[in-house]
């Protein structure tokens, strides 16, 4: 990956990024065909179409009470949207040609019958059927303001992402199930949906075991929905991979804590809302407890996302002892220059998605999607780049 984020192009780049993706094929498992088993090659992906409005200082930065100077773009956006359009670009770069099916993305979301809606629909139609994309009457598109440092960090932001809730309904939800029960390899689900639209997912998963689902935290504020949308004592038992930050990870596994001990403190853990660390393995030690927490709550596979640190990978043992998980450190590729680090996560899971469900094992998988996340921090829009 390293080799390949240091070529001239984003073609040979990820062209570099393509071979560690055809190592990683050559060494999986064998293919549905081999086994006489229905192929599956579709991504449903159930998530939040965002109309992403980004106002970067470009002087000095922002300050409360006073205007910075900047500038202000707009355009398509959210996690769901990102990780769709990023799967459908990645997954047709590197298609097989014998198999056109290798490139299908179904797309489940909402937006409001306005202007950015519609502008949403035609945007996804131009890549295939927006049929899966529900327009609410009366409400409008989500929509979340960042405000940005020069680095390209985010300073603040406010979301209004009410009609994605409102309009993927447990229903919605449902009726994908055709395509998730007989095509789908992978369902990816982002935290923008509601409660009751997350626990309608994961019911659909766990009675089609042949499907993998990854679970996008989003938030601090969203990403233990889902524990509240399944509880137990093992509420992530549907997940077969979550990629949360470190905030993400401490505030879902203090969900998981609370529903272990009824009346324990909202943080059962304390919560810093930074989480700066000098490397891989002083975020590991600082997180060891939160990882061990979340695969005790099911989850096969934690990632832990580092920024420019890359992430790291954790799994139990086979047999799922927690204390013989293993943990594997995927340095972050290089990158020329940093225009914006909005949708490099999304990046990272449209890339490693698309390669998993090719048949890729997790950390070469993986690897793909560090590097395209790499080429995503270099460019102005928040999806991956053609």
């Amino acid at each position: 990956v390293a080799a390949a984020m240091g070529d001239d192009d984003d073609g040979a780049r990820l062209a570099g990024a393509r071979r560690v993706a055809h190592l990683a094929a050559t060494t999986s498992a064998p293919s549905a065909a081999a086994t006489g088993a229905p192929a599956r090659h579709t991504v449903v992906v159930f998530g939040g179409c965002v109309m992403d409005i980004h106002a970067r200082a470009t002087r000095n930065a922002p300050r409360a009470g006073t205007t910075t100077i900047g500038t202000v773009t707009g355009g398509c956006g959210g996690v769901g949207y990102n990780i769709a359009h990023g799967l459908r670009a990645v997954r047709r770069a590197y298609a097989r040609e014998d198999d056109a099916s290798d490139g299908d993305v179904c797309f489940v979301s909402a937006v409001g019958d306005d202007a950015s809606g519609a502008a949403f629909v035609d945007a996804w139609a131009n890549n295939g059927d927006s049929s899966s994309i529900v327009v609410v009457r009366d409400a409008r598109t989500a929509t979340v303001v960042c405000v940005l440092d020069d680095g390209g960090e985010i300073v603040s932001a406010v979301a209004d992402v009410e009609c994605v809730e409102r309009g993927v309904t447990p229903d919605v939800v449902r009726a994908s199930a055709d395509v998730v029960e007989k095509r789908a390899s992978f369902v990816v689900v982002d935290a923008n949906l509601s409660v009751d639209a997350i626990r309608a997912v994961c019911e659909m998963c766990s009675r089609h075991h042949e499907v993998k689902m990854w679970y996008e935290p989003v938030s601090v504020e969203k990403a233990a929905r889902i524990v509240d949308a399944v509880g137990g004592a093992r509420p992530m038992s549907s997940v077969e991979i979550a990629s949360p930050n470190a905030a993400e990870l401490r505030e879902l596994a203090n969900a998981i804590r609370r529903t272990w001990a009824k009346g324990s403190p909202m943080s059962p853990c304390p919560f810093n809302p930074s989480f700066q660390f000098e490397s891989a393995s002083e975020a590991l030690d600082a997180m060891a407890s939160d990882v061990s927490t979340v695969l005790a709550a099911g989850c096969a596979c934690v990632v832990l996302t580092l920024g420019a640190l890359g992430c790291v990978v954790s799994r139990a043992s086979p047999d799922g002892n927690i204390s013989l998980a293993t943990h594997v450190h995927i340095p972050a590729a290089p990158v020329r220059e940093i225009v914006s680090l909005i949708g490099a996560g999304d990046a990272l899971v449209a890339a490693s998605v698309a390669a998993l469900a090719s048949g890729a094992a997790l950390v070469p998988a993986l690897a793909r999607g560090v590097a395209c996340a790499a080429i995503a921090c270099e460019h102005p829009a928040a999806p991956l780049p053609p």
